[in-house]
């Protein structure tokens, strides 16, 4: 579906009145809005691109319908099927609506009966929404920022207001545009957010979780000092490691792999930041895209690498047991996860550390360690005498975060960041993606393109 489309779909469901719809007169209509315009983990396709899944032709084992969806998105095509509900083209549209339904709340809820100060903090979950969306949407479908170059690279179209005429078109704003009107989004809504009308604050905007998204948001920019800054804010409010020892020795060690995986995001774990109930593809099995080799890859002191589990006694068949799907009316796999954790946010401060003006390896180091003395049995610290470049500990910072995250769809930003080679195993021979290819920067939904005549295409 085309964004204006979209956009026009959703403005004509808000505004019809009677018909069964609602008019949004109470900031309590528009406290509704705003929960149901949280993104899902949109972008958890990304991790097809990376080379945590390798292709196998099990033929009479992998499921037809999966495989043709997911591994044309594995191989970096452009021409994936667009009715599934996990692609490039269904994150845009979904991104796109939720920002919509952001600037329906920041037009309209001024003008709606209610608590003053709950009309604000709602206000600030608009902003932050809306900074989120656009965040994940440039660095989806554009080129990573450089500040050298972000004038002047297409980015993605800001929207700060709901389409008033339908078929309206579209141009691209440029990164640096994109990411100035990111900031100046999200600081306001650091200002207006008040938890005290949270009821489930994890699903909420807070200020640990929109801290993280700061540290996550300068990281890109490489503006490291002011990542740095923003992780010790969430650390001043949460510091908190996963025990993955305890929910190893619970779960694992009893057989109920299947429980763990339900819980594993549930937000009574300390170091969830931000949660949200969301589509993933990782819980289905016998698609054709397994963990077999990245997963042989951990050490066997680390639990981590025990949290991948066969599925089938004969195909080795391994992957994540983070999450465990479940299937209401739609038949999609729903699971919770993560947008936002304590322990990104301490990978991100231990690679700003490294990367600043006044490098400090002793920093970057004692973050990767609160995090392995709960990861290793037994556990050897690492030493900044073992990384006697920067080149080799941001290796190991990548490296470990990787471990920690892995399909949860966070890798394949810093594969982009880095400009790191992936290659890719497709039944018959290795098809490789490059240094600089094109094909890093995912295409412009070509619905999109069609509906949108001054919509430029990425190149290839």
């Amino acid at each position: 579906m085309a964004f204006s489309l979209v956009l026009g779909g959703c403005e004509k469901y808000l505004e019809l009145n009677p018909d069964n719809r609602v008019r949004l007169e109470t900031v309590e209509d528009y406290q509704a809005v705003v929960t149901g315009a949280y993104p899902m983990a949109y972008h958890m396709f990304t991790e097809l691109y990376t080379e945590n899944v390798r292709f196998y032709d099990y033929e009479d084992y992998n499921q037809a319908n999966i495989t043709s969806w997911l591994k044309p998105i594995y191989l970096w095509s452009d021409h994936y099927i667009t009715n599934n509900a996990i692609t490039p083209e269904a994150a845009w549209r979904k991104y796109y609506r939720d920002i919509y339904l952001s600037n329906v709340v920041l037009e309209g809820i001024d003008n709606a009966t209610g608590d003053d100060e709950l009309r604000e903090s709602l206000k600030g979950e608009a902003y932050m929404i809306r900074a989120y969306s656009h965040f994940m949407l440039v660095n989806i479908f554009a080129k990573h920022y450089k500040k050298e170059t972000a004038a002047k690279d297409l980015g993605v179209p800001y929207m700060v207001e709901t389409e008033k005429i339908s078929g309206t078109s579209y141009k691209r704003d440029n990164i640096q545009y994109v990411y100035d009107m990111i900031e100046t989004d999200a600081f306001k809504a650091l200002e207006l957010v008040n938890k005290k009308y949270m009821k489930v604050p994890k699903f909420h905007w807070s200020k640990a979780s929109m801290h993280a998204f700061f540290s996550r948001f300068y990281l890109f920019k490489e503006e490291w000092d002011k990542s740095l800054f923003h992780s010790e804010e969430v650390f001043k409010i949460n510091n908190s490691i996963r025990d993955l020892f305890t929910d190893f020795d619970k779960y694992f060690l009893t057989g109920e792999h299947s429980t763990f995986a339900r819980r594993y995001f549930e937000t009574h774990n300390p170091n969830i930041l931000l949660v949200s109930y969301t589509l993933e593809w990782n819980s289905y099995f016998r698609g054709s895209l397994y963990a077999n080799e990245y997963r042989a890859t951990f050490h066997k002191d680390d639990v981590r690498g025990r949290i991948f589990t066969r599925w089938n006694n004969q195909t080795p068949n391994y992957m994540a047991r983070k999450f465990r799907g479940s299937l209401p009316s739609d038949g999609q796999s729903y699971s919770d996860v993560g947008l936002f954790v304590v322990e990104e946010v301490m990978y991100n401060a231990a690679e700003a550390a490294v990367r600043k003006s006044d490098p400090d390896f002793n920093y970057a180091i004692e973050k990767l360690n609160r995090i392995l003395e709960q990861r290793c049995r037994p556990y050897i610290s690492l030493k900044v005498a073992d990384f006697p470049t920067e080149e080799a500990m941001i290796e190991k910072i990548l490296d470990e975060k990787n471990r920690e995250l892995c399909y949860e769809g966070y890798r394949w930003f810093d594969v982009k960041r880095y400009n790191i080679p992936v290659t890719h195993w497709d039944g018959r021979k290795e098809i490789h993606l490059p240094a600089d290819d094109l094909r890093r920067v995912f295409q412009i939904p070509f619905s999109e393109l069609i509906a949108n005549p001054e919509m430029e295409p990425n190149p290839r």
